[in-house]
């Protein structure tokens, strides 16, 4: 045979063995699919399906061998079935590791045809993160930080161009336009599933207030008093020694700090909101104002 009949040869079996072979599919994780070979004609005597990992692995998902339908592989089993009458394989309940290609084979004889499955997970619902403007108060840059495809839209249904936001995601930068109920949206997408984030509204991006110390005095020492900021944001409380401390949940809203008089009256504490947006701090409360009767008593003593 010369060397161009054996090209034309191996063209050929080239072009049929892709004809035969079936076409990928995308599933999510948990969703189920079915392979049903074109080449099932009865009568059968025992059907193979085998898959192939990524890795090159070969294993059988599911015999059936005249009327007894083995499942050796515990990847497969209780998730897989085989239909005898038309060697359709059923997987439900599909993992990542299910990805690979499925072969079957008819009467002990390895069919052609290919099944390409590809399992991912699916997306989560993102949550859109803000970064405060160094320069223009009046700016607010909105993060959608995922590695999926990332759509960003506004309250009119308009598509906008994120900028790239590194290692991963996009941010967008966006300006007050004075309308509160202007949202912005982050849906992430890939080729099985979609999620999108709840919106974000306009005037969750405004600035915050200036927050005041509220002062609650203990009833019963002299020396503790209760420390209160009383705002929906982010409140964070620190010391003059620039430690932050916890504070604890008060309703409906705001949180609260005890402190004890520790004998320095320089010595103040601040609340800060942040919305993501915009931050600000409350004026020092000294303990020279929260212990006035115990500094006086102290000053008498010496």
């Amino acid at each position: 045979m010369s060397l161009r009949s054996l090209l034309l040869v191996a063209i050929v079996v080239f072009i049929t063995t892709e004809a035969v072979s079936g076409e990928g599919v995308m599933k999510a994780v948990d969703d189920q699919i079915y392979f049903r070979s074109t080449n099932f004609v009865p009568p059968v005597t025992s059907i193979i399906w085998k898959h192939i990992n990524t890795y090159g692995y070969v294993v059988k998902a599911i015999e059936w061998d005249e009327g007894e339908i083995l499942i050796p592989n515990p990847r497969f089993r209780g998730i897989t079935t085989v239909e005898e009458k038309t060697g359709q394989m059923n997987i439900t309940n599909l993992k990542v590791e299910h990805s690979g290609v499925y072969t079957i084979d008819i009467n002990s004889k390895e069919q052609q045809q290919r099944f390409t499955l590809t399992v991912m997970e699916r997306v989560i619902k993102p949550v859109i993160k803000t970064e405060k403007s160094k320069d223009n108060p009046d700016v607010v840059n909105l993060i959608c930080e995922y590695s999926e495809t990332i759509i960003l839209k506004n309250s009119a249904g308009e598509t906008l161009t994120g900028s790239k936001h590194h290692p991963k995601g996009e941010t967008l930068e966006v300006k007050n336009e004075g309308n509160r109920g202007n949202f912005y949206t982050c849906t992430l997408k890939n080729a099985v599933s979609e999620e999108t984030s709840d919106p974000l509204y306009e005037r969750d991006l405004e600035r915050v207030p200036k927050p005041v110390i509220k002062i609650e005095k203990s009833k019963d020492n002299p020396d503790v008093v209760n420390l209160i900021c009383e705002y929906n944001e982010t409140i964070i409380w620190k010391n003059s020694a620039g430690e932050t401390l916890r504070g604890l949940k008060i309703t409906p809203k705001g949180e609260s700090i005890t402190v004890k008089n520790k004998g320095n009256p320089e010595s103040f504490y601040t609340c800060t909101l942040d919305n993501g947006a915009s931050e600000e701090t409350s004026d020092p409360v000294y303990e020279r104002d929260l212990f006035e009767e115990a500094v006086s008593e102290m000053t008498v003593i010496d």
